[in-house]
């Protein structure tokens, strides 16, 4: 990319997202602006894929779901005003966005709602480094339970069931019929209770992962 080039997509994101701050309430003006800036955005080609390599079969589906889940964020209560066009581009704004909330965020709803093993993330296919990958901080991260909430979440009458346990099993590649078995648990109720864990601490997963 030329520097005149980039230095026109910056100049024509920054009058558009300052054109949609010019708006206190979302009137249509405002929708206008804001879809402008967002098919903006989306054309220039520069968003980032962040974490390439890692959680190889379901990188795409969450990385769409960071995407989509970051428009829906700048077109919401006023959000659009947290840029400031004094330090620097909006493209470096979202961007950040993007890398440091939104795609950690989409991680667990994509693992829990495709019921993908963490397993299939490939780890013999990470790179060598002295960085550990996000699944393998993942993995550690429900293994640790450093607040232990995660041992404490358990379905009613079945202490040995919680979420921690359920969560290694499947880490493992264990699959629901065996967990089923060993506890004598219905597949349906076991299911339910991660999905339901999944979503309860999606938001603990991104703090432990991106402090």
């Amino acid at each position: 990319m030329s520097n005149d080039w980039r230095k026109q997509l910056d100049g024509q994101l920054k009058d558009l997202a300052i054109a949609a701050q010019q708006y206190t309430h979302l009137t249509k003006e405002k929708r206008i602006a804001l879809t402008r800036l967002i098919n903006a955005i989306w054309q220039s080609g520069k968003l980032v894929r962040p974490y390439k390599g890692q959680f190889q079969l379901l990188y795409q589906d969450i990385y769409d779901e960071a995407v989509q889940n970051l428009f829906f964020y700048l077109c919401q209560d006023n959000n659009i005003n947290k840029y400031d066009p004094e330090r620097g581009e909006v493209m470096t704004w979202i961007n950040m966005l993007l890398t440091k909330r939104f795609f950690p965020e989409a991680i667990p709803k994509i693992i829990g709602k495709n019921e993908i093993n963490l397993e299939n993330s490939h780890l013999e296919n990470i790179p060598s480094s002295q960085t550990m990958s996000l699944f393998e901080q993942l993995v550690e991260c429900i293994e640790t339970d450093p607040e232990l909430i995660f041992c404490k979440e358990h379905i009613k009458g079945h202490p040995e069931a919680n979420f921690q346990a359920i969560a290694k099993r499947r880490c493992y590649g264990i699959s629901w019929k065996e967990i089923s078995g060993e506890w004598g648990i219905g597949i349906t109720s076991l299911h339910s209770f991660y999905q339901r864990c999944l979503k309860k601490f999606a938001t603990k997963f991104h703090e432990y992962l991106y402090i």
